[in-house]
């Protein structure tokens, strides 16, 4: 009985050894054999573009980071194939995150255009709806591609390779007492020390819910709500910001849009406080580079 008992502790023992080696091993992996689930790599930091199409009184701004690039918004129907053609310029053939600011055909225009020619990862939009083909013509394609759509709340951050963005607008008040320009998606981005505020087309109501909230605002480039109008960018809200540099997107108009020059007090305002302002109908598209610690851009030289 004894010698019984004495060999089956001695195959107990054994089992747990072997047990443990297994363990062991799965833990060292097979020394590149493949089999393992690699573990997830960090993005790593190459640098950062962000690119304001000169494309007439629309919008459309291409950003790279790290080799990670999304789009905010596609300007008229007539500026799709432009846009299209200058992202695959820029070897783009994924796009990250889309961003329809708001359904105005000066920013919804070319969307569908854009989303059947790329590969996207999520799009997001204002839950403020617009009724138009422009508009229908976009969900159709995102239904059809079945893209990831959301309509993000404020404050909701997002990355992309090593750069980070912040949806800051639109907040309730906007949403119930402004206009469809209030309705905008706002957002903030980020590469390292340096920053972008992109406004859409959202106007005073939007700046002061911004300046009411806790939100981070304050950043090196302004891109100015509204294409430069005098129903955007305020005073106060300039002293809030601080820019170094504001663009406004402004120029010709589609036929039976709005004028597309940007206001005289706004542009007096902007010189009052030193902000290096540029006009894409003056200087065409605009190009800025950063490593997180120094900016530059590529009108630095305009006047």
């Amino acid at each position: 009985m004894n010698e019984r008992n004495s060999l089956r502790r001695v195959t107990a023992l054994a089992l747990v050894l072997a047990c443990m080696l297994a363990l062991v091993a799965c833990n060292r992996g097979n020394n590149g054999s493949g089999t393992d689930t690699p573990a997830p790599t960090e993005p790593v930091a190459t640098g950062c573009e962000v690119h304001i199409l000169a494309i007439g009184k629309a919008d459309a701004i291409l950003i790279l980071a790290d080799g990670k690039a999304m789009l905010i918004d596609a300007g008229y129907k007539h500026n799709a194939d432009e846009i299209i053609r200058y992202l695959k310029d820029r070897s783009v053939s994924r796009l990250e995150y889309v961003v329809l600011t708001h359904g105005d055909k000066d920013h919804v225009g070319g969307m569908a255009d854009v989303l059947q020619t790329f590969d996207v990862g999520t799009v997001l939009i204002s839950p403020k709806k617009e009724k138009s083909d422009l508009y229908e013509n976009m969900v159709n394609v995102i239904q059809k591609k079945s893209i990831n759509c959301v309509s993000p709340a404020v404050g909701t951050t997002y990355s992309l390779g090593t750069a980070t963005f912040q949806t800051l607008a639109p907040g309730p008040k906007a949403l119930k007492e402004g206009s469809d320009n209030d309705a905008s998606i706002a957002i903030r981005f980020a590469y390292g020390n340096k920053s972008f505020l992109l406004m859409g087309d959202a106007l005073s109501t939007t700046e002061k819910e911004l300046m009411d909230s806790t939100l981070a605002i304050r950043a090196d480039v302004l891109k100015t709500g509204h294409h430069g109008k005098s129903d955007a960018t305020n005073k106060k809200f300039l002293k809030a910001v601080q820019p170094s540099y504001a663009v406004i997107c402004c120029g010709e108009a589609e036929e039976g849009d709005e004028g597309g020059e940007p206001s005289s007090k706004v542009l007096e305002l902007l010189a009052d406080f030193h902000v290096k302002t540029l006009r894409t109908d003056e200087v065409g598209t605009i190009v800025f580079k950063t490593d997180g610690t120094t900016l530059t851009c590529n009108k630095d030289e305009a006047e």
